[in-house]
C-alpha cells in the first residue's frame, strides 16, 4: 500500500523517474527536441529542473517514446513510495519473476496497476507491453485514493465518441481521472484508451497528479467517534465516521472503513478503565486524534455453560451451567428467556445455527450473559430398501424396506411422492423402465432418498382361437378362443377392433373374403393378434314354384311358391318386378303367350330368379239351351238358356242376331213351316259360341 508519510515536497524531493537504461543529459538541461511551441514543455522542464525526468546523452528527451508497463510500474511506485514487497512471498505473475530488473516495482504496485488474471491459468503482467491510457488513467486515480463514490458526474465520459472503447470494469476509474482533470481527452472529442503513453504524456500526468495530491493535502478532515463511558460487558464496540478517502486507527492498530463507516469489537478481560485513541489520516498527511475512555466494571454472577457442542446431528441437546455469585445465594437464571429451575434443561434445536443464551441475574440487578451457538445439522433418516431387483417380468413387485431416525421415532416413508404405512407395500410396474423413489422424511423435515429402478419386461397374452371353416354360405360365423395372461386376469379382447366379451363372439360377414382379426390385450399393453379368413359364398334364397300350367283357357292364373334363405328368415319376393307378400299370388293374362318372372331377393342382395311362360287361349261362352221342340202346333213357344264363361261374368246373348239382355229364356212366334234360331253367346274377349235350331209349326185346322 502507498504511505504519505510527510507532505507532497517530501514526495518531490524522493521521486526519481526513468524511462529506459540509456544514459541521462544533466538536470536542468533544454532539450533540443522539446522545443517552445511543444505541448508539454512546461511540464517536461518543471519535472527536469526538480531531478524527477532526464533526458538522453545526446541532449534529447525523445518525448514520443512510449512508456512500456514495467516502467509506469517503477514510477508510481518510486513517485509514491509504495511499499516493495517481501521477497519471502511467492511471485504474483509468471511473467514478472524474481531476477527480473522491474519485480519489485510490479509488485508494490499491482494494486495500483493491475495484472492479467485468466478463468484458467496463472494470472499475467505483460511487462513489455505499452501502459495505455486507461491503464495509467486507473493507476493514479487509486494512487491519489479517491474513491469510485467520489464521482459526480456519472456522465462524463458521453464527451467521448470512443467512450464504449474503454473497459468496462475501468470506465469509474477513467471517469474520474478525467473529472480530477489528471487527464484529458483529445480535441478530436476521443479519449484512445487503448493508446499507448508517451514519455512526454507521462510527465504531464506526474505533474497534474502532483498538483493534484498537493490541492488534496489541503482537504478538511472530520472525524467522530462514539465509544460507551463504562460497560458492564467484556465485549464493547468503537464506532463512528470518517472523511471518505481517509484511514483509521486506534490504538495504532489500522481499522477496516468502509464508506467513511468504521465499527470495530474489542474484549475486555479485568475491571478498570481503559484507554483508546482514534486516529485518522487522509492521503496527503492531514491527520486527527481523539481518546477516549472505557469504564469496565464487574459485579454480575460467574456463569459457566456446559453441554452446547459447536455442532450436533441430535436434535434435543442439554445444557448445564453453574453459578457463582458472591452476594447473592440463589440469583435466577434464564435460558432463551424462559426462567429455570435447577442446574440443566433440555433445548430443542431447529435445524442450522441456534443462539442458546444463558442470563443470570443476582438480587442487585447485576447480571451475566452466555451466549452460546450451536449448529444442528441433523441428517435424515437412514432407509434401505431391500432387494429390488433390475427386472422382472411380473407386474406387481413387493417392496420392503426399514428405517430409523435418532430424532424421530416414526419417520414418515413416501415411495413416488405416495406416503407408505408399515415396511412394505405392493407396487405396480408399467411396461419398460419404472424409477421407485424412497424418501423418508423425519419431523424436523430432514429427508432421505433412495432410488431403485426396474424393468418390467411383461410378456403378451397367450391367445388361442378356435378352428374356422375356410368358407361358409351362412352370413355370420361364431368365432370363440381362450385367452391366459399371467399379468392380467381379463386381458381384453377385441374381434375386429370391437371389444368382445366372455370367449366367443359372432361375426357378420360380407360376400367374399372376410379377414377376422382376434386380438388381445392386457393391462401392460401388450397385444397377441390372430387373423382369420373365411370366405363368404352367398347363392341367393332357394326358390320352389307350384306347377304352372303351360296353356290355359282361363284369364287369370294363381302363382304359389316357398322360398327359404340361410342368411333372411323373410326374403322379399317380386312376381313381374312387383312384390308379393305370402306365398301366392293371382295375375293376368293376355291372349297368347306370356312371360312369368318370380325372383327372390335376400338383405344381401343376393337374387333367385325364375321364368315361366303360359300361352292363353281363350273359349268362349259354354251355352246351354233349353227344351226347344222339334215340331210343335202352337204358335208361341219359349226358348231358354244358360250361358257362362269363366273370363267373362256376363256374355252377351243374342238370338237371331237380336241381344237379349238380362234373361235367360225368351218367348217367340212361330210361322207356319220351319222357323230357324241362331242363338249365339259372346264374351268380352270376342269369343262366341253357336247354336241353331229349328222347329216345325204346323198350325191345326179348324
Amino acid at each position: 500500500m502507498k504511505k504519505w508519510s510527510g507532505m507532497i515536497l517530501g514526495v518531490l524531493l524522493a521521486v526519481n523517474l526513468s524511462f529506459s537504461s540509456s544514459s541521462f543529459a544533466e538536470e536542468g538541461t533544454k532539450f533540443t527536441d522539446v522545443s517552445g511551441t511543444f505541448w508539454a514543455q512546461d511540464e517536461i522542464n518543471s519535472m527536469a529542473q526538480l531531478g524527477l525526468v532526464k533526458g538522453y546523452a545526446d541532449n534529447t528527451f525523445k518525448p514520443n517514446n512510449t512508456v512500456t508497463r514495467e516502467e509506469f510500474a517503477a514510477i508510481i511506485t518510486r513517485a509514491f513510495y509504495l511499499d516493495l514487497p517481501d521477497e519471502s512471498k511467492p511471485e504474483t505473475f509468471v511473467d514478472v519473476t524474481k531476477s527480473r530488473w522491474s519485480y519489485t516495482a510490479v509488485e508494490a504496485s499491482k494494486e495500483f496497476i493491475t495484472g492479467y488474471y485468466p478463468p484458467s491459468g496463472k494470472a499475467f503482467f505483460d511487462p513489455t507491453g505499452k501502459a495505455t491510457r486507461e491503464d495509467v488513467a486507473v493507476a493514479l486515480v487509486k494512487t491519489m485514493g479517491y474513491q469510485p463514490d467520489e464521482l459526480k458526474d456519472k456522465n462524463i465520459l458521453n464527451q467521448f465518441y470512443d467512450e464504449d472503447d474503454i473497459s468496462p470494469n475501468m470506465r469509474t476509474y477513467v471517469a474520474l481521472a478525467v473529472e480530477k482533470k489528471l487527464i484529458n481527452g483529445y480535441k478530436t472529442g476521443t479519449f484512445k484508451p487503448a493508446q499507448a503513453v508517451t514519455r512526454a504524456e507521462s510527465a504531464a500526468l506526474l505533474y497534474r497528479v502532483i498538483k493534484g495530491a498537493a490541492a488534496d493535502s489541503q482537504q478538511a478532515l472530520t472525524l467522530n467517534v462514539e465509544v460507551p463511558e463504562t460497560v458492564s460487558s467484556p465485549t464493547f464496540y468503537i464506532t463512528g465516521d470518517v472523511t471518505k478517502g481517509a484511514e483509521v486507527f486506534i490504538n495504532n492498530q489500522k481499522a477496516e472503513v468502509d464508506q467513511g463507516q468504521f465499527r470495530v469489537g474489542f474484549r475486555l478481560k479485568e475491571e478498570g478503565s481503559y484507554k483508546y485513541t482514534v486516529s485518522a489520516r487522509l492521503p496527503g498527511g492531514k491527520t486527527q486524534s481523539v481518546t477516549k475512555t472505557v469504564k469496565f466494571e464487574k459485579g454480575a454472577p460467574t456463569l459457566e455453560v456446559k453441554g452446547v457442542p459447536e455442532k450436533t446431528d441430535k436434535q434435543s441437546i442439554t445444557v448445564s451451567w453453574t453459578v457463582k455469585d458472591e452476594n447473592d445465594s440463589s440469583p435466577v437464571v434464564f435460558l432463551n428467556d424462559e426462567k429455570q429451575f435447577g442446574s440443566s434443561a433440555t433445548v430443542k434445536l431447529k435445524d442450522g445455527d441456534n443462539e442458546i443464551t444463558v442470563v443470570v441475574q443476582n438480587s442487585f440487578g447485576k447480571s451475566a450473559k452466555v451466549v452460546k451457538r450451536v449448529v444442528f445439522q441433523g441428517n435424515g433418516p437412514v432407509l434401505n430398501v431391500l432387494d429390488v431387483p433390475a427386472t422382472t417380468d411380473k407386474e406387481t413387485l413387493k417392496l420392503n424396506w426399514t428405517v430409523q431416525d435418532k430424532n424421530d421415532s416414526s419417520p414418515k416413508v413416501y415411495l413416488n411422492g405416495e406416503q407408505q404405512f408399515g415396511t412394505s407395500t405392493t407396487f405396480t410396474l408399467k411396461e419398460g423402465t419404472n424409477t421407485l423413489l424412497f424418501k423418508a422424511v423425519n419431523s424436523m423435515g430432514k429427508t432421505t432418498e433412495v432410488t431403485k429402478t426396474v424393468v418390467l419386461t411383461g410378456g403378451a397374452p397367450v391367445l388361442t382361437v378356435d378352428t374356422l371353416p375356410e368358407s361358409t354360405v351362412n352370413n355370420s360365423i361364431k368365432v370363440s378362443w381362450n385367452v391366459k395372461d399371467q399379468n392380467d386376469s381379463s386381458p381384453k379382447v377385441y374381434v375386429n377392433d370391437e371389444q368382445a366379451y366372455g370367449s366367443s363372439m359372432s361375426v357378420s360377414l360380407k360376400p367374399g373374403i372376410n379377414k377376422i382379426t382376434i386380438r388381445a390385450v392386457n393391462k401392460l399393453g401388450k397385444v397377441a393378434e390372430v387373423t382369420k379368413e373365411v370366405n363368404f359364398t352367398n347363392n341367393g334364397p332357394t326358390l320352389t314354384l307350384a306347377d304352372i300350367p303351360q296353356t290355359t283357357g282361363k284369364k287369370s292364373l294363381r302363382i304359389s311358391w316357398t322360398v327359404s334363405d340361410t342368411n333372411d328368415s323373410s326374403p322379399r319376393v317380386y312376381v313381374n318386378d312387383e312384390q308379393s307378400y305370402g306365398t301366392s299370388t293371382t295375375i293376368s293374362l293376355t291372349p297368347g303367350s306370356n312371360t312369368i318372372k318370380i325372383r327372390a331377393v335376400n338383405n344381401l342382395g343376393k337374387a333367385t330368379e325364375e321364368m315361366r311362360t303360359v300361352v292363353f287361349e281363350p273359349q268362349g261362352p259354354s251355352l246351354v239351351l233349353g227344351y226347344i221342340p222339334e215340331t210343335t202346333t202352337s204358335q208361341t213357344i219359349t226358348l231358354s238358356w244358360t250361358v257362362s264363361d269363366e273370363n267373362d261374368d256376363s256374355p252377351k246373348l243374342y238370338v237371331n242376331d237380336k241381344i237379349v239382355y238380362y234373361s235367360t229364356s225368351m218367348d217367340v212366334t212361330l210361322t207356319p213351316g220351319v222357323n230357324t234360331f241362331k242363338i249365339v253367346a259372346s264374351n268380352k274377349l270376342g269369343k262366341t259360341t253357336e247354336a241353331i235350331c229349328t222347329v216345325n209349326y204346323t198350325p191345326v185346322q179348324q
